[in-house]
C-alpha cells in the first residue's frame, strides 16, 4: 500500500508554481550561505581568483605558498599547483573526471572493435 502512495501522480495548481517561482527568486536574491569551516581545497577555491591575477603578475607558487602560511595555513606548492590545474579546468569548462572517463571507456563503435580483435583463419595458405 505504501508503495502505491509513492507512485501516485502529483498534480499541483498554477498558484503552487507561482509561489515556489517567487520563493526561488527571493532566495536567487540573497548572499549563498558560507559553510562555518573549510577544508584547504575550498579555502583554494574560494580565494582562487585572487590567486590567478597574483599568478598573472608573476608570483610563483612558493611565494604564494609563503602566503598562505603567513596566514596560518599550511599547504605545499604541489598541492596548490594541483587544486590550481583542477581549478582553471573547471574554469575553462573541462571536468577533470569527464576527462578520466572518456579515456577510460573503450570504444563501442564496430569499426575500432573489429580492428582490435581481428582474428586469423585456420585454413591453410
Amino acid at each position: 500500500m505504501d508503495n502505491e502512495d509513492r507512485r501516485r501522480v502529483q498534480v499541483f495548481s498554477s498558484h503552487n508554481v507561482e509561489e515556489l517561482r517567487v520563493f526561488l527568486k527571493e532566495k536567487a536574491n540573497e548572499p549563498v550561505p558560507q559553510p562555518a569551516s573549510y577544508m584547504i581545497g575550498g579555502i583554494v577555491r574560494a580565494v582562487f581568483p585572487e590567486l590567478c591575477a597574483l599568478r598573472n603578475r608573476e608570483y610563483s607558487l612558493n611565494i604564494l605558498v609563503r602566503i598562505f602560511e603567513e596566514n596560518g595555513l599550511r599547504i605545499t606548492s604541489t598541492a596548490l599547483s594541483g587544486y590550481m590545474k583542477k581549478l582553471s579546468r573547471e574554469v575553462e569548462g573541462v571536468s577533470v573526471r569527464g576527462e578520466r572517463k572518456k579515456k577510460l571507456q573503450p570504444s563501442t563503435r564496430p569499426s575500432e572493435v573489429r580492428g582490435h580483435l581481428a582474428m586469423k583463419l585456420d585454413v591453410p595458405p
